[in-house]
């Protein structure tokens, strides 16, 4: 039981700082530069990578109580598991169970804004790239595959 409550404190304290890490997010949307914004990105890839192995290390513990308990791993909840615990571990169990479901509203919430804050944001810039190109008549500003082009409008010798 010791090993199962330690990975789920660890995977309560990286919630809480992919969580603080969307927050920053939300907050800089228009303020940060590109490369604090890449920066961000980098660091809830790396949180969120090490909740993916956290996660495969509790799905063996579980496996293990299935196994010593001969229930199938698939029907051993977290919630069964807790039932079936001693005193020692039911109370702190129940704790990290009910702050990770806290935790993962709240990330669920702030990423939704976070989404939508950005699709607003996309449509803003492809609005304001339409109405310059339609401005200039010209090729528009960014190529097919997502890159700014060198070239700018050419005019023609007759109307210099």
């Amino acid at each position: 039981m010791r090993e199962l409550l330690n990975i789920l404190q660890q995977q309560a304290e990286l919630h809480e700082n992919l969580m603080s890490l969307l927050q920053k997010e939300s907050d800089g949307f228009g303020s940060l530069r590109g490369s604090e914004l890449l920066k961000l990105q980098g660091e809830k890839s790396r949180c969120v990578r090490a909740t993916a192995q956290l996660e495969k290390e509790r799905i063996l513990i579980v496996e293990q109580f299935a196994e010593s308990w001969d229930i199938d791993s698939k029907d051993l909840t977290l919630r069964v598991i807790i039932g079936r615990a001693d005193n020692e571990y039911r109370l702190p169990l129940q704790k990290c169970f009910n702050r990770l479901k806290m935790l993962i509203a709240k990330i669920r919430k702030i990423a939704e804004e976070n989404s939508m804050q950005s699709f607003g944001r996309l449509k803003s810039v492809e609005s304001s790239l339409q109405f310059i190109s339609q401005l200039q008549k010209g090729p528009p500003t960014y190529s097919e595959v997502g890159k700014i082009q060198k070239r700018t409008g050419t005019m023609s010798r007759t109307e210099v």
